[in-house]
């Protein structure tokens, strides 16, 4: 048995790095918990940025989603991607959208993350942010470009969910950016 374990422990070396240790679910676990330096630490030791777990959601994504605004730019200088979408359509800058942090959303955008990236539903993340009731948010998508015209598959626009939800506020800056119904 020791002459078997003798051959395979440097075979172990040649398979990816999730093969060998589980780094990108790992880093995956490490984002969401908002972990900077553990998510360092596994992108110098092999775990790929763009990783995604069964769902399609990246490590960024997850971050985003949860807020870690120095995870996301870490991994954002480390090189990810912040147009990847996961199963359903959706990208980093719709998590931060739903999640209202107004930081995150620049981050991503500063980083040329797509401001009108719409859902498999055609779900863009303003109107994520307008749903949702994230005046901030939605300040911030309009003036990076997000275009307050399109409509999911629904047919509903930010303005609809807005005006439904009576989000006034969000109504004047959808209405000001010239959303119609």
């Amino acid at each position: 048995m020791k002459t078997a374990s003798y051959f395979l422990v440097p075979l172990l070396f040649l398979l990816p790095p999730a093969t060998r240790g589980g780094f990108d679910g790992d880093l995956l676990q490490a984002a969401e918990n908002g972990s900077a330096a553990t998510v360092l630490r596994l992108l110098e030791t092999g775990a790929r940025v763009d990783a995604a777990n069964p769902r399609g959601q990246t490590a960024l994504m997850l971050a985003a989603g949860r807020g870690h605004l120095e995870v996301v730019e870490l991994l954002l200088a480390k090189g990810a991607d912040p147009d990847l979408r996961d199963r359903e359509g959706d990208t980093a800058l719709k998590y931060a959208a739903w999640n209202d942090d107004v930081f995150v959303v620049e981050a991503l955008l500063a980083r040329g993350a797509d401001v009108n990236a719409a859902s498999e539903f055609n779900v863009t993340p303003l109107r994520a942010a307008a749903t949702s009731g994230h005046a901030a948010v939605v300040e911030a998508l309009l003036a990076a470009g997000a275009d307050p015209h399109v409509r999911g598959r629904d047919g509903l626009t930010a303005l609809s969910f807005a005006q439904t939800r009576e989000h006034h506020e969000i109504v004047r800056l959808l209405r000001q950016a010239g959303a119609r119904e």
